[in-house]
């Protein structure tokens, strides 16, 4: 009889029918111990997680490929799977492989994305963790994205690809569902997945269904592409979790215009997040604000930093909350000290909403909640002896939300065990006395125990066998075993069952029927824990959305009490916020770098912008001065305050920003084949269509990319369109010294420098921001100072003298930097009078400004040097 391939045995006809299902992901397939991997699963699979490709039939020639991990590792190589941007398709054995008649039942009870992670130990706790879906209509887009472990879900609309590009930078998706090729080649980086787009005429029922709510209601009647976008990001996500409901409690329809704009530009170059260099937290300006407390805390203020309030009232209203905290130093402490007790009260309702949490989940749960009447004593004793709690710490007592989470955890308190177990399945986590079943199975697996050590003394005394021991295996049970040298002393009631090595192994009638007993009160016991665990994730599971909002709460009165520690410690004062056109900031610091030297050395500056009268600081000096320092420092002073925090400076006063634009640095962006050049034109054009009068735009060396009199050129004529056509507040950092002329062309244009001292030969960084242009740019200094060889610095002050001197002579003078130095000069030409020379070589009629203020310093420099 032909042997059948073994493709076609019933176990892979039963894996081959579920991976028709899933055709793009990794199949976890459960086989005892271990899942198993297939075919080019596991091909891939052991190439990318090391593991030994082996066949399932190793003796033939069409042998399965096949690759496994344990069972109880399985979450380390599935996050590797996930972080190099696969899917993985996780398949149970769903009944008990004992009672099996056949075939073992198999289902897929999860399927773990890059977008979609349920697992506490992958998950960073402090970053939400999105997927995110965009659908377009010509030029624009709408924008859904889904964190499926906290039920957070958000919808937008976006018109135009770089409004899209500022907002992805801020939700910072991990996996996006998007097929458009013109978004893909702008985001080459992120992970993007198949997927099918939920068909218009299904997009309203897809939403009802899962918010109970109409589209009017979720306010997307008039956004269809952001209904489409939040149906397919939901679809998408709900697919992946068929055993459990997702988390879903509201879904936020929001305008990115009603918080601040900030690019994709202004958030790398602030540091916002992560650092430039290395894409680092410590370093950040979040990694300076964040002594958050709990995990919602974290990614809350993550968010507010990522989106700046415009709205006056909000902001005075976070900023009276943190003044509250700050001037209360003790029931800040305490407050931060039961933070700490708080676990995530978000992602442990999302677990177990999603049928993934473990007696250990519940433990944390009911710990937290019982922290929570003390949290809202505190702040309730404190609004007792003052006139009230600011409304956003006030918030969190609501007996309304409250009390029902009280009875809940009073519930889990009563039921489990002070320290659960990681997992349901090994039993031991309901207390005693919840349940009469499981005390009574308990007493009879516990006493059965006791009883078999009761006969293996017995035994020992009966049998005159003093190395006689009672022991248990999964394929005997329990069983007596002795040794060859006591043979001959074994009674006849005793039944051979095995012989090893050592001796003989042994059963009694007595010691059978206690076995049975105990197993079966070990399987009745630990199956009435299953069920008990299912009830009371079942009940946790009916307070989903109070446990998500009670999160969101705590999570408020962390990042205040946050703002409030980090203000309290770092000297930082309360803005005066307004919507006038000011920003007026009196010793300002920069609130990472000066964390970075040492006490006392961070030199503070002062910054006016008005829209009046200064509405445009010319920013000039050499490189290592600080004036990025400054600039930079004067943008996240503006952010700090419009997110409700108090900011490093001796007083603030803030004209509301609605939008920040930096232009700081470039880099050759290879992927879209653009140069540095372009990437710093595309980058200020953007500004310059999208800054309004209320915005504030950081400009650093605009037109460096290019030869300098164009550079020139460009930086002068943005300038003035800043100045002229929008009037947004600006800081432009230049070494163009030429551009100083336009405080005397242009009335709200400002000069300032950094100032540095020259002493014996040797410049010394003040980092001091005075009034007037720099007269000189040091870069040779510098480049002395960086350790460029001696010879190379005397040459370059040779080569400067000598431009300098061309330069005074007119354009049309020629210079030989290559020349011999021992050349012969040139025989004597006749006097001239060069000044005469070059204003009759000059065109007035013909030249620009920028040329005419260029052929003026020419003139000037001539003149003088005559």
């Amino acid at each position: 009889m032909a042997r059948s391939k073994p493709s076609e045995t019933p176990l892979m006809r039963q894996y081959l029918q579920i991976k028709e299902a899933y055709p793009d992901a990794i199949l976890f397939f459960r086989l005892g111990d271990f899942y198993e991997m297939f075919f080019e699963d596991a091909v891939l699979a052991a190439n990318k997680l090391d593991l030994t490709l082996t066949s399932r039939d190793k003796g033939r020639d069409d042998g399965v490929p096949m690759a496994g991990v344990p069972h109880h590792a399985a979450r380390g190589y599935i996050a590797k799977l996930t972080e190099l941007g696969h899917k993985v398709v996780l398949c149970e054995q769903t009944e008990d492989p004992k009672k099996a008649k056949g075939l073992v039942k198999r289902e897929v009870v999860r399927v773990i994305t890059p977008g979609i992670v349920l697992d506490d130990e992958v998950l960073d706790p402090k970053v939400g963790r999105y997927v995110a879906a965009i659908a377009r209509a010509g030029d624009r887009f709408g924008l859904a994205y889904l964190d499926a472990s906290t039920g957070e879900f958000c919808a937008t609309e976006i018109v135009g690809l770089d409004a899209l590009a500022g907002e992805l930078a801020r939700v910072d998706p991990r996996e996006i569902l998007c097929e458009d090729p013109e978004v893909r080649a702008r985001h080459p980086g992120c992970v993007y997945s198949p997927f099918t787009p939920v068909d218009d005429d299904a997009v309203a029922a897809e939403l009802e269904r899962a918010l109970s709510d109409d589209l009017r209601g979720l306010g997307l009647a008039d956004r269809p592409l952001a209904a489409q976008a939040a149906a397919t990001a939901l679809a998408y996500a709900r697919d992946t979790q068929p055993a459990g409901a997702l988390p879903l409690a509201r879904l936020h329809v929001y305008e990115p215009a009603d918080t601040v704009v900030l690019d994709e530009a202004a958030v790398a170059n602030l540091e916002l997040c992560a650092t430039l260099i290395g894409g680092k937290k410590d370093g950040s300006l979040l990694g300076v604000l964040d002594c958050t407390r709990t995990a919602p805390g974290g990614r809350l203020l993550r968010r507010w930093l990522l989106y700046p309030l415009t709205d006056i009232a909000h902001i005075r209203r976070r900023h009276d909350a943190v003044e509250f905290l700050v001037e209360r130093a003790s029931l800040r402490d305490a407050l931060r000290r039961d933070l700490g007790h708080v676990a995530d009260l978000e992602r442990l309702a999302g677990r177990v909403s999603l049928h993934a949490a473990t007696p250990r989940d519940l433990g944390l749960l009911r710990d937290s909640l019982e922290r929570l009447p003390q949290l809202v004593a505190r702040i309730r004793s404190a609004s007792d002896r003052a006139l009230g709690a600011p409304d956003l710490l006030a918030a969190v007592d609501d007996d309304a939300l409250l009390a029902p989470l009280a009875e809940l955890a009073t519930e889990l308190g009563r039921a489990l065990v002070d320290r659960p177990p990681a997992r349901a399945s090994d039993g031991g986590f309901i207390r005693d006395g919840y349940c009469a079943v499981v005390d009574e199975n308990r007493r009879l697996a516990t006493g059965g125990k006791d009883a078999i050590l009761a006969i293996e003394a017995r035994e020992r005394e009966r049998t005159g066998i003093p190395s006689l021991k009672v022991k248990y295996n999964k394929v005997f049970g329990y069983y007596i075993e002795v040794t060859r040298a006591h043979l001959d002393k074994v009674p006849g009631d005793y039944v051979r069952k095995q012989t090893v090595a050592t001796g003989e192994r042994y059963v009694t009638e007595e010691l059978a029927g206690l076995e049975a007993k105990i197993v079966a009160a070990q399987d009745t016991l630990l199956a009435r824990e299953q069920e008990l665990f299912a009830a009371l994730c079942e009940r946790v599971r009916a307070h989903t959305a109070a446990l998500v909002e009670a999160g969101r709460r705590v999570a408020t009165v962390d990042v205040c009490a946050a703002l409030a520690e980090v203000a309290h410690t770092g000297g930082y004062v309360r803005p005066e916020v307004d919507d006038g056109d000011v920003i007026d900031i009196v010793d300002g610091r920069h609130p990472v770098v000066e964390r970075t030297v040492p006490a006392g050395q961070f030199v503070p500056n002062d910054c006016r912008l008005d829209t009046a009268t200064d509405q445009i600081l010319v920013v000039t000096g050499p490189n290592m001065a600080g004036k990025s320092t400054f600039m930079r420092q004067v943008a996240q002073i503006v952010l700090l305050a419009q997110i409700g925090s108090f900011v490093p400076a001796r007083s603030a006063r803030i004209g509301i920003v609605d939008r920040i634009f930096t232009r700081v640095g470039a880099a050759d962006n290879l992927a879209r084949g653009e140069s540095t050049f372009m990437v710093e034109m595309r980058e200020t054009a953007a500004i310059l269509a999208g800054a309004t009068r209320r915005s504030l735009v950081v400009l650093d060396e605009v037109g460096r990319g290019t030869s300098t009199f164009d550079g020139v050129s460009i930086a002068w004529a943005v300038t003035e369109y800043l100045h002229d056509a929008i009037g947004a507040r600006t800081l432009f950092a230049t070494h163009y010294h030429e551009l100083c002329a336009l405080a005397q062309a242009r009335p709200r244009v400002r000069n300032v420098s950094v100032a540095v001292r020259e002493h014996a030969g040797e410049i010394v960084f003040l980092r001091r921001v005075v009034e007037g242009g720099a007269n000189r740019s040091y870069g040779i200094d510098v480049a002395r100072l960086a350790g460029l060889p001696r010879p190379v610095v005397s040459r370059a002050r040779q080569i400067l003298g000598e431009l300098e001197g061309a330069r005074s002579l007119g354009a049309g003078a020629q210079l030989d930097l290559f020349a011999a130095a021992q050349a012969p000069p040139p025989p004597a030409e006749p006097p001239v009078d060069p000044l005469r020379e070059r204003l009759a070589a000059l065109d007035p009629n013909a030249m620009t400004p920028v040329e005419a203020l260029v052929a003026l310093a020419e003139l000037v420099a001539l003149a003088r040097s005559a």
